[in-house]
């Protein structure tokens, strides 16, 4: 029996804030265990949010100044939640990253947090940069869940992970692991609350009347997500624009395939903002968009659905949801640590595959030309 301890971090689209878990992970006899030991997600400060949504534009000397001064950040981050947590030891800290670029067909993706000043803040070895490998070799560099998917939870035939963007794994009739993304979820949904502009205090009643709220709030702060589906549960569905978001080309493709910002850049924005309706009608009309696409996922067989991310707490786009599902497909909501921590446990094994010196990064996923192991390792010496 061999027994590692490893930290995993994560950073999502979302700006929510870095995820944060540590875990314990048991190889006994062939088959892998898991426990998180202790979690915790640290929002960003709002000059980080600033600075991370602005990232794309910057020039290449200031991304890299950006690259490092994030890196010791996270690395800070991570130390001080080892600190709260009574952590003495962890054998490594596995970093997603923070996206700014992911253009696998342009040969390229770039995930923000500089490996050595992580490694050097945290005091610990650090891994990261999980996704350039599998790109070089020809893949998406996405998604890397579905291997932790397939190894730690394998009682489910389906896991779905609500993040700023949908995705989804499962295995075929002949054992392949197949993943890809489905659509954009709370990295649209929550762009469009907030561009909206809605005071803190406005009651859902009062958010929903206007596309585009012009008072400002007092104290200028302002709704960044919709809490529940509140404001999206007033509004109806906008035929046209359903319509038009489920016949985008990318739903029709064949896995593997991926989303990025840019993606949703050229092709959601530009469809949005060509309806001047009521945001709770856009809302509305876009979870129920997102409800069909995830729907239309899961076979006709009787099966589980493993629902994980931060959509998952969002009420109304459930209902959506499970009003969108074959009837034969059973979805489950796991307790609140899988569900919030979920990516962060599957990147710390990620890690820790990696220092093994093991697969974690599945080709029948991605399309790359072979199975690789993805990661840059940066060993601290105490």
């Amino acid at each position: 029996m061999m027994e590692y301890l490893v930290t995993g971090m994560m950073s999502g689209t979302s700006l929510d804030g870095m995820d944060l878990a540590h875990c314990r992970f048991i190889l006994n006899e062939g088959q892998w265990s898991y426990k998180i030991l202790a979690a915790e997600t640290v929002p960003y400060p709002d000059e980080w949010k600033k600075s991370l949504s602005g990232a794309p534009a910057l020039n290449g000397r200031q991304l890299y100044a950006l690259h490092v001064r994030y890196g010791r950040y996270a690395g800070i981050m991570a130390y001080d939640f080892f600190r709260r947590h009574g952590i003495r030891h962890t054998d490594l800290l596995a970093s997603h990253g923070h996206t700014v670029f992911h253009c696998p067909d342009q040969g390229y993706t770039f995930q923000l947090g500089h490996g050595p000043s992580m490694a050097a803040a945290a005091k610990c070895t650090v891994i990261n940069d999980f996704r350039s490998m599998d790109v070089a070799l020809g893949g998406q560099g996405a998604p890397l869940v579905p291997l932790g998917d397939q190894v730690l939870f394998s009682d489910y035939q389906y896991c779905l992970n609500l993040g700023g963007f949908a995705n989804i794994s499962f295995d075929t009739r002949d054992g392949r692991r197949v993943a890809y993304d489905i659509c954009p979820l709370n990295f649209v949904i929550n762009r469009l609350v907030k561009n909206s502009r809605i005071p803190v205090t406005a009651r859902a009643g009062e958010a929903v009347r206007t596309h585009e709220l012009e008072k400002r709030s007092p104290t200028n702060e302002y709704l960044s997500q919709d809490t529940d589906g509140a404001i999206a549960k007033e509004g109806k569905i906008y035929p046209e624009l359903l319509q038009r978001l489920n016949n985008l080309s990318f739903y029709h493709q064949n896995g593997p395939k991926s989303l990025g910002e840019e993606w949703v850049n050229l092709h959601i924005w530009p469809l949005l903002e060509q309806y001047k309706i009521p945001l709770s009608d856009l809302l509305h009309t876009f979870y129920r968009h997102a409800a069909s696409q995830i729907g239309n996922q899961p076979g006709t067989n009787p099966a589980k659905l493993l629902a994980t991310g931060g959509g998952t707490w969002n009420r109304f786009f459930m209902e959506c949801l499970r009003e969108s599902l074959p009837p034969t497909t059973e979805l489950v909501i796991p307790d609140k640590e899988t569900i919030d921590f979920k990516e962060a446990l599957i990147f710390a094994f990620l890690g820790l595959r990696c220092l093994r010196k093991e697969i974690n990064c599945l080709a029948g996923v991605t399309g790359a030309s072979n199975d690789s192991i993805g990661g840059s390792v940066h060993y601290f010496q105490s």
